[in-house]
């Protein structure tokens, strides 16, 4: 596991921490990134979500 700094939205975080009930901000992020990475389909790394507004 590699160690990174980022800024996070604290908003965000808390309130996934308590709809997950994850105690560190840690465990929430990986939470999080394992979600979101779950849910990704192949279209999803053909066209990335963050590139489908600009284009559209």
């Amino acid at each position: 596991m590699a160690i990174t700094r980022i800024y996070l939205d604290d908003d965000a975080l808390r309130r996934t921490m308590a709809i997950s009930g994850v105690h560190t901000e840690q465990d929430a992020v990986n939470l999080a990134l394992r979600f979101f990475t779950s849910h990704a389909t192949p279209a999803d790394l053909e066209h990335p979500i963050h590139t489908r507004a600009a284009s559209a």
